[in-house]
Parts: C-alpha cells; structure tokens; sequence
C-alpha cells in the first residue's frame, strides 16, 4: 500500500548542503563516493519550516542526525499537550531528546518496535532504520510524536492547474469549498486554520506536510484521497466525516482532537465503500477510527480497511469502533498491523475498550477481521467489546440489530485484568454470533477458551478458539 521515496539526490565529498524548497530547509547528510557507491542505508534527512504563531515545545529538545528539529507543543494545558516533532528522511536516523531536567522514566512506542535506546543525564538516544511513527512519553511530561514522513515525491507547485496552494505561511478562512478535481495542497511551514467542505464530488486530493487546523466534512465524493498532513481539530463534531465516500483513501495522515468535549473522533467513515485509512496516526479525546452505517440503509457500509495505524484513545475513546450508528449492512471490514496504545473513558456502553463493535441501531454487521493487533497496557475499562444494544443508547425508537463472523487472528492484550464483552439481547434474533479467536494473547496466556481470561458473555453463540 506504501509507495517508496525515490528521490535523486546531489551527494557532495566532504560537503554539507543546504536549501530551500516548497517549505523544506534540505539537509543532504554527509556521505562519501558518487551516487553509485552509496548504499541503500545513506541516510538523508529534511527539516520543515516552522509555520508562524505555533508555540515552540518548552519540554523538548530534538535532534536529528546531528540536525536540530523543530518541536511544536499543542493542546489544552498540561498533560492534555501533546509535543510534535516532524521531519522526512530516508535511511537510518540517530534522534535525541533532551529534557528539562535528568530522565529517571520514559517509554518509546510502539513497544513491538523494541527500539534500543540510551539514557544519559536529560538526554535519551536511539537509532531508527527509517520513516516511521513513534509517540514517547518521558517522566511526568506531555508525550511526544515523532513523525518521520518519507521523503516527498513531485509534490505540486504554486500555479498548478487544479491546485489550491497554501505556500508556507498563515492562512485563515472560515471554510475551504472543494471542488471535483481539485488538489488542496497545504506545503511544510504552512498552516490553514480553516474547515474543508465538499458534496457530490469527484477525484479531489488533500495533501501536503503542513497543518490544517479545523475538520473535514465531504459527501457523496468518489475517489477522495487526503495524505500526508496533520490535522488539529479543537471544536465541536468530527475531525474528519466522510459520508458516501467510495473508493476513498487517507494515508499517512496525523490526527490530534483535543479540548475537554465529546464528539471530537479522528477519522470517520460513513455509509462508505471501498475506503482505505492507511499508516495514520490518531489521538483523539473520543474514539481515534469510528465506523458507521447511515440512515439512508439504500448505501452500505462495505469493503473498509484500517491498516499500519498508531492509535491513541486518549479520553473517552476506543481505537477503533464499528458503531454506535449502524442503520444498514455494514459487512468486509478488515483491521490489520496497528497499535493501540491507549483507550479510555466511560461511554454509553458502561466504559471503552480497545477496539469494538457496538450495534446500537437496526444495522445488521458481518464479516469483520481484526488481526495482528497489538493493545499495549493503558486499557481503562475493556479489551474488546461486541455487543448488540436495545437500541437506545444513542437516540430513541431504535430496533436492535445483529452481529455475525467475527474473526480475531493474532492479537495480544497486553492488560490481562479487563475483560472481554460479548453481548446481545434475549428477544428475537439480536445476538452476537460467530466469533473466532485464532492464536490470540492476553498477556503471554494463548486464549485456548473463555476460562483463560474475564469473558462477560451473554445472548451470544459460537463462540470458538483455534490453538
């Protein structure tokens, strides 16, 4: 699904260069030889400019291969920060952080990373192999992401047919309407305090390495693709919705909701097929990826994939929830290779879980996949949770819907004292049916059978589990 960074690069003997590009300070790394002697471990790295206004981190210091790169802190206050450190590279890339004061605790994530790493004094060190997404927490401090983007390809450029370009800089506007075939390109060392709106649109992109500060709300769009940017989002409703939206994608997106409200989900697609959320980062106040089914049951929900993401449920939220709102059929979902770092909060359904299906509507759901999933230990409440509601914890007059094939492969829980909920209702045919568990962990415990962990079962049959 990734594409690869090839870029043609100028390498120097003994030579240092730097300049200036569509938002970039370029930094080609010192090498020896010509280009055809290098190896496929050369390292380069591209800083970002610094967009104007934005608070530099007063808890953070980083360094990149010997190159100091910018870090932004942005949030509510306190803990409910978060610091950001972005750059592109390609190659291995040494990075150190330093603190304010001596570091006695910190933790890098994703843990299956196994990132060896050296603390001295306030300074702790490690060595990636390349771009990747970490999100590290140092003593008592906000955390800190580290976004190491790949390097970019012919990005567009400033008078571009199509091309709505924001060059370096700051821009406020109430709302950006899209329009079909259109590229909104927001380049590093912009940001775009503005929201994005769009309906029965076709083939518009969304990209760019700088910050868009506001939500997303597209309909009846097809062949949408947003990639690359991050998105802040502080005010009431969804970061990004994105309803009938077929043959969709957002890769490599960076998502952080913060301000002490309901309602602000990273990235939510509705009634939508064929729909790709790829490495993205979320960490969200409410749930990081939510997946609904809208009352127009005429559209399905269908052919959705959630791959490579870093997932933080940060205050009232699941990583990723099929739910609350599943009208129609919502069927082929396939959840692969993320993380789930955090997952938070009490909610409608008596507390978050990890990851969820919540059928509180009339929806029937069907052939859902969750695999290769790692939860990490910060699960407040639930591991899983799959569960058919009457119908009214969200809205009233409701009927209960159904849900059928749910196959769980190679997942670890990491807390092994929440428990797993799987529920439906006693009257008709509103049970949750069909649920495999095929080489699962919850601490280093195979789930050979419900006596292995808390199961809190009920209405629910066929429950199995493959050793």
């Amino acid at each position: 699904m990734k594409k690869n960074a090839l870029i043609s690069t100028l390498f120097l003997t003994g030579f240092f260069l730097a300049m200036d590009f569509n938002g970039y300070s370029t930094q080609w790394q010192k090498e020896s030889g010509n280009r055809e002697s290098l190896s496929e471990t050369s390292s380069e790295i591209v800083t970002y400019l610094v967009p104007p206004g934005l608070e530099t981190s007063p808890d953070f210091k980083v360094n990149v291969n010997g190159s100091e790169v910018w870090t932004q802190r942005i949030g509510d206050g306190g803990m409910e920060d978060l610091n950001v450190t972005r750059f592109a590279c390609s190659g291995e890339q040494t990075i150190k952080i330093t603190a304010p004061s001596e570091i006695k605790n910190y933790v890098i994530r994703p843990k299956n990373l196994k990132i060896k790493s050296n603390v001295k004094g306030k300074e702790l060190t490690f060595t990636v192999s390349g771009p990747q997404k970490l999100y590290i927490e140092i003593d008592s401090l906000p955390h800190l992401a580290i976004f190491a983007d790949q390097l970019e390809i012919n990005p567009p450029k400033q008078g571009d047919s199509g091309v709505l370009y924001f060059a370096p800089g700051e821009y406020k506007r109430e709302v950006i309407n899209l329009e079909s075939n259109q590229t909104i390109y927001i380049a590093a060392g912009a940001i775009v305090y503005a929201n994005i709106r769009g309906n029965n649109l076709q083939n518009v992109k969304i990209k760019g390495r700088g910050i868009l500060h506001g939500n997303v709300r597209i309909s009846g769009t097809s062949n949408l693709e947003v990639s690359d940017i991050f998105i802040c989002h502080n005010s009431s409703g969804w970061t990004n919705t994105l309803t009938n939206c077929p043959h969709s994608v957002y890769r490599n997106v960076k998502v952080f909701s913060y301000k002490t409200i309901w309602g602000v989900d990273g990235i939510n697609p509705v009634s939508c097929t064929d729909f790709l959320i790829d490495d993205c980062f979320i960490r969200t106040r409410d749930d990081c990826i939510s997946i609904k089914s809208g009352r127009d049951r005429e559209i399905k929900t269908d052919s959705i994939t959630v791959l490579n993401c870093l997932l933080v449920g940060w205050q009232h939220a699941d990583g990723v929830t099929l739910g609350f709102n599943i009208d129609g059929l919502m069927q082929n979902i396939l959840v692969k290779n993320c993380d789930i770092l955090y997952a938070r909060g009490q909610g409608h359904t008596g507390g978050h879980a990890a990851f969820s299906i919540v059928c509180d509507n009339a929806g029937e759901v069907r052939n859902v996949r969750f695999e290769d999933i790692r939860v990490e230990e910060n699960i407040e409440i639930k591991n899983l949770e799959l569960i058919v509601t009457e119908g009214q914890r969200y809205g009233t007059n409701n009927t209960p819907g159904h849900i059928q094939g749910v196959y769980l492969k190679n997942i670890h829980w990491e807390n092994v004292d929440k428990p797993f909920v799987i529920a439906g209702i006693p009257f008709d045919n509103h049970i949750v049916e069909d649920v495999t568990f095929d080489n699962c962990y919850v601490g280093n415990k195979l789930l050979t059978s419900m006596k292995n962990a808390d199961f809190q079962v009920e209405f629910a049959k066929d429950i199995k589990f493959v050793k």
